[in-house]
């Protein structure tokens, strides 16, 4: 399954998206990830969803995918249009990565 939707996200990103070292354990836990997912990473390829910037990275957009109540997918795209990584994981990770890139300032804030 997760090879599957590797190639799938490749073909819609490019060959040059790399994935988070998790994203494997959360592609079995997470319901119709694939489904969900890949309907998501197309509407944001035609440039359907709204990204946010983070401070941090300022030459960077970031896309943000909630899936149920602990589980999420992170992609960070450059502006010149190439999508970099995907990353897919809990909450925690979720909030560690977004603190790195300058979207959130702390647990303890929101």
């Amino acid at each position: 399954m997760s090879a599957e939707l590797k190639d799938k996200l490749k073909d819609i990103f490019g060959e040059q998206i790399t994935f988070n070292a998790a994203f494997e354990d959360y592609v079995k836990v997470i319901k119709n990830i694939d489904h969900n997912l890949i309907e998501w990473c197309i509407s944001l390829k035609e440039g359907k969803i709204v990204p946010a910037r983070p401070t941090k990275l300022p030459d960077h957009l970031v896309f943000i995918k909630k899936f149920g109540s602990a589980n999420r997918c992170l992609i960070i795209k450059v502006v010149n249009g190439e999508f970099k990584e995907i990353h897919l994981a809990d909450h925690k990770y979720y909030d560690e990565l977004r603190k790195k890139l300058g979207l959130k300032e702390s647990s303890y804030t929101y």
